[in-house]
This record gives structure tokens, sequence and C-alpha cells, in this order.
């Protein structure tokens, strides 16, 4: 296919199973991730139409020198997937031993990190462009259960709010703004509960789930801005 697709946090977990979902359709990818991994590198050598860069989204300035080169030769972007994000375990905690300070990396790259990767590659939204925010049930107020994660979970719920305004901004140029909760990862960030349990989900499963929903976006009625990687709506 001839499509440009972008995705940070592509090194590993969700980000590299995306990757690969796209690799399978022949798209042009811009892989972009804080540490390049192994994974990630060997992809290119079995695929040439993928190009790799680092980026660092808590960083302005690194965000705009990673995607110059996407802008430069897309005249649009087709999907744009927002992975990379973070989680501090210490935050699992109530809030008298809460470390705010600390936990302000979580909002520097789950949130405004996911806001800097959208304003440098506005420009190139146009009609039919999906953008995929991967923020979590856990920024969702309406559904909301926990007496811990007080950063995390806020993070995630500012991240919700920056893609509304996306949306609300591009609606009229034809571009979907989407935020999805991927499940329980078994990845790193998961934890190992989530490598035990029943009901988390693999990186590949939660990875075809969002790329069929990213590609059949015309399906998700266009009210409908939140939702589980099945397809399951979510309260904000």
């Amino acid at each position: 296919m001839d499509r440009a697709v972008a995705v940070t946090g592509a090194g590993r977990g969700l980000g590299l199973s995306v990757v690969r979902r796209h690799v399978e359709r022949g798209d042009r990818i811009y892989a972009y991730e804080v540490n390049i991994t192994d994974d990630l590198r060997g992809c290119t050598r079995e695929y040439e139409k993928l190009h790799i860069c680092r980026c660092d989204i808590s960083s302005t300035p690194g965000v705009e020198a990673a995607v110059a080169d996407m802008l430069a030769k897309e005249e649009q972007i087709h999907f744009l997937y927002n992975i990379a994000g973070v989680f501090r375990f210490e935050d699992r905690c109530g809030l008298a031993d809460t470390d705010i300070d600390a936990g302000m990396v979580m909002m520097q790259v789950n949130a405004v990190g996911l806001l800097r990767m959208c304003k440098a590659v506005i420009p190139k939204l146009g009609a039919g462009s999906v953008v995929v925010n991967v923020t979590s049930e856990s920024g969702s107020i309406g559904d909301c259960y926990r007496e811990v994660e007080y950063m995390y979970g806020m993070s995630k719920a500012a991240a919700n709010m920056a893609s509304m305004l996306l949306q609300n901004e591009v609606k009229k140029r034809g571009t979907r703004v989407i935020c999805v909760h991927p499940g329980w990862l078994r990845t790193v960030m998961g934890g190992e509960g989530a490598a035990a349990s029943p009901y988390s989900v693999s990186p590949d499963e939660s990875a075809a789930n969002i790329v069929k929903i990213a590609e059949e976006i015309d399906k998700l009625p266009e009210n409908v801005y939140f939702i589980e990687h099945t397809g399951k709506p979510l309260p904000w």
C-alpha cells in the first residue's frame, strides 16, 4: 500500500507490533524511539521502506528534528500512532507517598509528548488521516476506581483532553483522532502482574485490533472517541 505511517514508541512491545503490522501491508513507516532496539533495527534489514529515527518526545526540539525528514518527504501522514509512554512503578501508592516532582516525567511524555508529536505533524494531516493516541482506561474520570497512581492517571486524562481538542480542530479537514486503551499489556510496562494474568493481552493481539480500528475508521461512529482495543467505548 502507498501510505505514510508514523509510530512513536516503536522499539518494543505494542509499538513494535504496530510497525510489523504495517510492514506486512507494504506501507512507508517512520519509526520513532528514544532508545533504538535491536528488534527494530532487525526490521530494517528485512524492509527497505522502514525509516528509524531516535526521538525523545519529552523534548520539543528533539521531536521537530526527528520528524523533519518525514515532513520533507511526505505530502500526507495517513496514520500517526502515538504509543510512546512511561510508567513509574513507584507511583503505585497513596497521595501521601506520591513523589509529584518525579512523577512529572509521566506528564512530559504521556501527555505533553503526545501533543508535541501531533503539533509537529499537523500540517500533514488531511482527509482520511487517522491519529491513534494510545492512552489508557486509567485516564477515564467516569470509570475511575483507583486509589493510587495519581500522576499516571492524570497524564492519561490530560492526553485524552489533548486528543479531543485536536479532534475538534482537524475534524473539518477530514482527519479522525481517537484514544485507545490497549489493554493490560504483557510488556515491561505491564509488569509481572500482566505476565501472569489471564486478563492481560499480548502486544501482537492488541496491535492487530488497533490497526484494524485505524484502517476501518469509517466503521467507528463519529461521536465515539475513546475506546478499548476491542472497540468497546469508554467513558471520559
